[in-house]
């Protein structure tokens, strides 16, 4: 699937706001996967990440943070709902070693915890930022 067919196929329930502070997410129990947001909605995240294989990670939990600790989520459930390779004209550069990867995560049933903790960030946190 492309760009193209992406956008074409997308039904957002929530805006997306690209973060202007570096956030990160870590995927998985055994936390290999580590990528930069690209944008975050009530729905899920978009983010940017280097891998060494196409397949096998796993993209079930998902931890948020920024660098500075001013937000931090940890065990959110969570499942793709895209993965492509990004191509060489992108910012992060694909090579025979590595592949860089955009993923697109969708947030799985959210505790209370959780829901307060997305709503905080994203109508507090990233506003103030931008």
């Amino acid at each position: 699937m492309d760009a193209t067919e992406m956008r074409q196929t997308e039904v957002r329930k929530y805006p997306r706001i690209a973060p202007p502070k570096d956030v990160y997410a870590v995927f998985g129990m055994e936390k290999n996967v580590i990528g930069k947001l690209c944008d975050i909605s009530m729905g899920g995240v978009c983010c940017k990440h280097f891998t060494d294989s196409e397949n096998g990670h796993d993209y079930s939990s998902m931890d948020l943070f920024t660098l500075d600790n001013e937000f931090y989520m940890s065990r959110i459930p969570c499942s793709v709902v895209y993965s492509v390779t990004l191509d060489e004209d992108s910012e992060m550069k694909t090579t025979s070693a590595v592949r860089s990867r955009k993923v697109g995560v969708k947030f799985g049933s959210l505790n209370y915890l959780h829901q307060n903790q997305l709503k905080t960030f994203v109508d507090t946190v990233v506003k103030r930022w931008n």
